[in-house]
C-alpha cells in the first residue's frame, strides 16, 4: 500500500477516508460474494426489505439506502432474476410497484448475515466500543455534510430564470 503524506491534515484525512471506504467495500463485496453469491448491494436491499415488513417501493428503497432510483431499478431486476424478490403492482395505484422479499430472499439473507458479521468483525477488529461510538458520530457528520453539499449542487445546477 502506498502512503501519500499531504501537508494539509484535512485533505489527508479526506483522501484516507475515501481510500478506506473503497477498500472496505471491495473487501466486503469479495468476501460476501465468495461465501454467499450476494453482493453488498443485494444484501443491503434484502436487509432493507426485512427491516420494513418485507415490502417497499423502489423509490423508498433508493431513499433508505441512499442510492439513485435507476440503480435500484437495475439491481431489483437482477434480484428478480435470482428469485430473491418479486415486483407487484400496487393494488390501489397500478403506476406503483411493491418490491417483496421471496422465501428464497429471506433464506439468502439469513445465510448472509453471519458472513456479513465476519466482515464487520474483521474490519472493526481493533476498534473499541468507545472508538466505534466516536467514529459513528463523526461519520454521521460527514454524511450530513455530504448531503448538504449534494443539495447545494442540485439547487445550483438547475437552470436559473432570466
Amino acid at each position: 500500500m502506498i502512503e501519500v503524506d499531504h501537508e494539509d491534515a484535512v485533505l489527508s484525512t479526506f483522501i484516507l477516508f475515501v481510500q478506506t471506504a473503497r477498500a472496505v467495500l471491495k473487501y466486503a463485496d469479495s468476501y460476501l460474494y465468495r461465501k454467499t453469491r450476494l453482493s453488498v448491494s443485494k444484501l443491503i436491499v434484502l436487509k432493507t426489505l426485512a427491516s420494513n415488513k418485507w415490502s417497499m417501493m423502489p423509490s423508498e428503497i433508493a431513499e433508505w439506502t441512499g442510492t439513485e432510483r435507476h440503480n435500484i431499478t437495475a439491481l431489483v431486476n437482477r434480484m428478480k432474476q435470482d428469485g430473491l424478490v418479486t415486483a407487484e403492482h400496487n393494488s390501489s395505484d397500478k403506476r406503483f410497484v411493491n418490491i417483496k422479499l421471496t422465501d428464497k430472499g429471506r433464506e439468502a439473507l439469513s445465510q448472509a448475515m453471519p458472513v456479513a458479521q465476519e466482515v464487520v468483525n474483521q474490519v472493526m477488529l481493533s476498534i473499541t466500543e468507545g472508538d466505534a461510538a466516536l467514529l459513528k458520530d463523526k461519520l454521521t457528520i460527514l454524511r450530513q455534510n455530504a448531503h448538504y453539499g449534494l443539495e447545494h449542487v442540485a439547487k445550483h445546477s438547475q437552470p436559473q430564470p432570466d
